[in-house]
C-alpha cells in the first residue's frame, strides 16, 4: 500500500539518519560513515559516487549493484542505510552488492532491530510503499542537483562521446564539417578561450579579494561576538545593582557580616543569662495575697475576738466563762505569727520584683545594643531584597563573580578594539569591497560572470581543427548531422522539448513529476528561477518563459537558451534547478542530493548559494557532497 498522497501526488516524510559503506570509493567520508540530521548536511564525499550508492540502496536494481561491485574490484562492496520512513518507523537497510540484502525495522520496546525481509523485490516494494522512498524519476527530476547536468558539461560530454560510439574507432571521432562553418566555429572558440583566460585571471584576483574580505569580516565578526559578550556581562552585572548598592552600604561586607554574627552571639548569650536568672527566682518575685486572705491570720483574729466575746457575754450567766477570754492570747499570737510570715513574703516579693526589673532592663539594653550593631546589615538586607544573611552572603559572592566576568569582558573588548589586526581590517574592508565591485564588473563585462574552463575549450578547439582538416581533404564526404545532446534528466512522462533547451527540459520534467506540465506551473517555476538567478548574479541575469520557450535576460538583452553564453546558461540552469529543488522539498520530510555544481562560481556567489541551500533545507533534508569551505560554514551539520 502506497503512502498517503498530497495535492501534487506525493507526501514525502523520509529522512536519512546514517550512511555507511565499505569498498565504495569516495561515496562517504574517510571514516566509512556519515551521520546525518534534518536540515542542510554537508558531506565530505564525491557527489556522483554518493548518488550512485544511494540509488543502489534505494532501488536494489541488479545493474546498480553490478556497477558498484565492479568499482570495488576484488574488495568487499557493502553499504548500509538508516532512515526514518513515511510510516513513522526507523529502518536499517544493509546490502552486499555481490550478494544479499536485509531490511530491518527498529522496535522501540526491545530497543533492537528486527528483520523485515531479505528478498530484493519485497524490500524494494516495502521501500517504495510504507517507507516512502521516492521513485528514481522523481529523485532525478526534483530532488537532485548535479554538476554533470550543467549545459556546458553536457555539450562537452556529447563531443567526447563521439570517439567511443560503436563502429567509429579513433578515426570516427573526427567529423567532417563545412569548412566555412568550421572556421567560424574555430574563431568563436579561440575568442572564447581568450575570454576564458582573461576571466580566469579576473576570477583568481576576485577570489583573492573575497578571501581577504572574508578574513576581514571574520575578524570584525569576532569583535561583534566579543562586544555581545561584554554587553551580556554588563547586563548580568546590572541585574546585581541592588546587591552592589547593599555592598557599598556595608563598606566591608566580610567584617560587617562577621560583626553581625558576633552581635547575634552576644545577644543570645545575654538573653540566655537573663532567662537563667529569671528561672532561678522562681516564685520569689510573686507578691503574697492580701493579708485578710491568709487563713492563719484571719483564723487567729476571728478566734481571739470570739473568745473575748464569749467571755464578756458568758460571764453574766456563768462566771466560769470569764476565763474563756484567756484564749484570745494564743489566738492573737497565732494571727501575729502569720502576719510576720506574710510580711516576710512581702519583703521577698519586693526584692524579687526589683530583681526582675533589673533583669528586664538588662535584656532591654542587650536588645537595643544588638539592634544598633546589626542595623547596617538589616538595611543591607532590605536594599538587596533578600530575607536572610545567608542569601545575602551568597548573592555577594555571585556579585564578585559577575563583576570579575564583566571586567574580563571589558578587557577583551578593549584589547580587540585596539588590536592592529582589527584596525587594519576596518581600514581594508571598504577598500576591498570597492575592489571586489570593480573586479565583478570587469568579470561580468569580460565573460558574463562565468565561463567554461580553458581545458574544455582547448579540447573543443582541437576537435574543431580536426573537423576543419577533415573537411578540407579532397573528396571529403558531406558533413555528418550534429550529434544530439544527452537528455538532461530521466522523466517518466514523455515531454516534447528540443534537445538544445536544457532549462526548458528541466522545467518540463519537474512539471510532469508534479502532476502535469501545465502552463501555470511552468510559469511559476520559471518566475522563481528568475528570482534566484537575479539573487545569484546581483540582478544581472534573469530567466523568463515566453510561450513555450525559456529566455535568458543578461544585461537587459534577452536571448534563447541556445544563443546565450555558456556561463549564462549554466547560471540560469542552476537557478532553475534550485527553484525545482525548492518545490520538491516543499512540505517537509523529503531528501535531496547535491554535488559540487557550484565549483566554478566566485566565492561570494558560492556563499550565497550555501545560504539558499540551507534555507531550502528547512523544508526537508539536503545532503550536499562537497569540501568547499563556503558550504561547510553554512551547513546545519557537517559529516566529515
Amino acid at each position: 500500500m502506497l503512502p498517503p498522497r498530497r495535492g501534487d501526488g506525493y507526501d514525502p516524510r523520509v529522512l536519512l539518519l546514517e550512511i555507511a559503506a565499505q569498498g565504495v570509493k569516495a561515496a562517504v567520508p574517510a571514516s566509512g560513515r556519515a551521520a546525518l540530521r534534518p536540515g542542510y548536511n554537508v558531506v565530505a564525499a564525491d557527489g556522483a559516487a554518493l548518488r550512485r550508492l544511494l540509488e543502489g540502496l534505494y532501488y536494489l536494481a541488479p545493474a546498480d549493484a553490478e556497477a558498484l561491485a565492479r568499482g570495488a574490484g576484488s574488495a568487499p562492496a557493502r553499504a548500509g542505510l538508516t532512515l526514518a520512513g513515511n510510516d513513522g518507523v526507523t529502518y536499517r537497510l544493509v546490502r552486499d552488492f555481490r550478494g544479499a540484502a536485509s531490511l530491518q525495522r527498529y522496535d522501540p520496546s526491545s530497543r533492537a532491530f528486527s528483520t523485515v525481509g531479505n528478498d530484493l523485490s519485497a524490500i524494494a516494494a516495502h521501500l517504495a510503499g510504507p517507507v516512502g522512498v521516492p521513485a528514481r524519476g522523481r529523485l532525478a527530476a526534483l530532488l537532485a542537483l548535479a554538476a554533470a547536468e550543467l549545459p556546458s558539461r553536457r555539450a562537452g560530454a556529447a563531443g567526447m562521446l563521439a570517439g567511443v560510439l560503436p563502429g567509429g574507432g579513433a578515426q570516427a571521432a573526427v567529423r567532417r564539417a563545412d569548412p566555412v562553418k568550421a572556421r567560424a566555429r574555430l574563431e568563436a572558440l579561440r575568442a572564447e578561450l581568450a575570454r576564458a583566460g582573461d576571466a580566469e585571471k579576473l576570477q583568481y584576483r576576485l577570489d583573492g579579494l573575497q578571501t581577504r574580505l572574508f578574513r576581514s569580516e571574520e575578524a570584525l565578526k569576532e569583535g561583534a561576538r566579543v562586544r555581545e559578550g561584554a554587553e551580556a556581562a554588563e547586563a548580568a552585572l546590572a541585574e546585581y545593582a541592588r546587591i552592589a548598592e547593599a555592598e557599598a552600604a556595608l563598606g566591608d561586607p566580610a567584617a560587617r557580616l562577621a560583626a553581625w554574627e558576633r552581635a547575634n552571639a552576644k545577644r543570645d548569650e545575654a538573653l540566655g543569662k537573663a532567662e537563667q536568672e529569671r528561672s532561678a527566682l522562681g516564685d520569689e518575685a510573686v507578691p503574697p495575697p492580701a493579708m485578710w486572705r491568709v487563713p492563719l491570720i484571719t483564723g487567729g483574729v476571728v478566734a481571739g475576738v470570739a473568745a473575748i466575746a464569749i467571755a464578756v457575754v458568758g460571764a453574766r450567766s456563768s462566771p466560769a466563762l470569764h476565763y474563756l477570754g484567756l484564749l484570745d492570747v494564743p489566738a492573737f499570737g497565732v494571727a501575729a505569727w502569720g502576719a510576720l510570715g506574710w510580711i516576710r513574703r512581702l519583703e521577698e516579693s519586693e526584692r524579687g520584683a526589683r530583681r526582675l526589673k533589673i533583669i528586664g532592663e538588662f535584656e532591654r539594653k542587650a536588645t537595643e545594643q544588638h539592634e544598633r550593631e546589626v542595623a547596617g546589615v538589616v538595611a543591607a538586607l532590605a536594599t538587596a531584597g533578600v530575607a536572610t544573611v545567608a542569601e545575602l552572603r551568597e548573592r555577594l559572592g555571585k556579585l564578585s563573580e559577575v563583576r570579575a566576568a564583566a571586567e574580563a569582558a571589558r578587557a577583551r573588548l578593549a584589547a580587540w578594539e585596539t588590536s592592529p589586526e582589527v584596525r587594519d581590517a576596518r581600514e581594508a574592508r571598504g577598500k576591498l569591497e570597492e575592489e571586489i565591485r570593480d573586479a565583478e564588473a570587469s568579470l561580468s563585462g569580460a565573460a558574463g560572470g562565468f565561463v567554461r574552463d580553458a581545458r574544455t575549450i582547448e579540447l573543443e578547439i582541437e576537435r574543431a581543427e580536426a573537423e576543419l582538416a577533415a573537411g578540407s581533404e579532397p573528396g571529403a564526404p558531406e558533413p555528418a548531422p550534429p550529434e544530439p545532446v544527452i537528455a538532461p534528466v530521466e522523466v517518466h512522462r514523455a515531454v516534447a522539448v528540443p534537445a538544445g533547451e536544457p532549462i526548458r527540459s528541466l522545467l518540463a520534467a519537474a512539471g510532469a513529476e508534479l502532476g502535469g506540465e501545465s502552463a501555470p506551473r511552468l510559469r511559476d517555476l520559471a518566475q522563481r528561477a528568475g528570482q534566484l538567478a537575479g539573487a545569484l548574479t546581483s540582478n544581472r541575469l534573469a530567466v523568463t518563459l515566453e510561450g513555450a520557450s525559456v529566455r535568458i535576460v543578461s544585461g537587459g538583452r534577452a536571448s534563447s537558451e541556445e544563443q546565450a553564453s555558456p556561463g549564462d546558461r549554466d547560471l540560469a540552469f542552476l537557478a532553475a534547478r534550485l527553484a525545482v529543488l525548492e518545490r520538491g522539498l516543499a512540505g517537509g520530510g523529503a531528501v535531496a542530493l547535491a554535488d559540487d555544481a557550484f565549483a566554478g562560481l566566485p566565492e561570494g556567489v558560492r556563499r550565497l548559494a550555501a545560504r539558499l541551500l540551507r534555507q531550502l533545507a528547512r523544508g526537508g533534508q539536503i545532503i550536499h557532497a562537497t569540501s568547499d569551505p563556503a558550504f561547510r560554514e553554512a551547513a546545519d551539520h557537517v559529516a566529515a
